[in-house]
């Protein structure tokens, strides 16, 4: 008789504080994951908890607009968003929130999509603090890899920080 039970959840046996150069992000995440630095002009960071699957990430950016979002600003970032949503193939917005506690302005979002035929699953926020943007974006292979990776992704997204502080001091 084939066995029905599920695999069992990925854990964190440790964890790792990752700190760019300048300063920007600063985040934990478990060292056994693929850590992939991006030499762009902004900081740009991925994490791939299983090295054989490269559609199933977390993506952090960082962009230092130069001075802090002014008000009038922040309906172009929720248009750009919608218009971003808009591209991909097939989306379905689950959820998209305005966050109060998260920065200065922030936007989340959970979509499915299709990509080289297959559905896929994402989260996405995208907010500001100080001058700084932030874009984090967990994202599985399929649903089924969503959901797998969940709990640890969605762990790591809540520990990205703007601080320039060392973290745990």
């Amino acid at each position: 008789m084939a066995s029905t039970k599920q695999p069992a959840r990925p854990r964190f046996t440790s964890v790792k504080t990752y700190k760019h150069a300048a300063g920007h992000p600063t985040f934990w995440y478990p060292p056994e994951w693929q850590l992939q630095e991006t030499d762009t002009p902004h900081p740009a960071v991925s994490l791939y908890p299983d090295p054989s699957d490269e559609a199933t990430f977390i993506s952090i950016t960082v962009q230092d607009m130069g001075q802090p979002l002014a008000a009038e600003e922040s309906s172009l970032l929720a248009e750009g968003i919608e218009e971003g949503l808009n591209q991909l193939d097939q989306c379905v917005v689950e959820r998209l929130d305005a966050l109060d506690d998260v920065g200065d302005w922030c936007r989340e979002w959970v979509c499915t999509f299709l990509q080289d035929g297959t559905t896929r699953r994402r989260r996405a926020r995208l907010f500001c603090a100080a001058q700084y943007l932030y874009s984090v974006v967990i994202q599985g292979a399929t649903t089924e890899r969503y959901e797998y990776w969940r709990g640890m992704m969605e762990w790591v997204m809540l520990t990205v920080s703007n601080t320039t502080v060392e973290m745990g001091s």
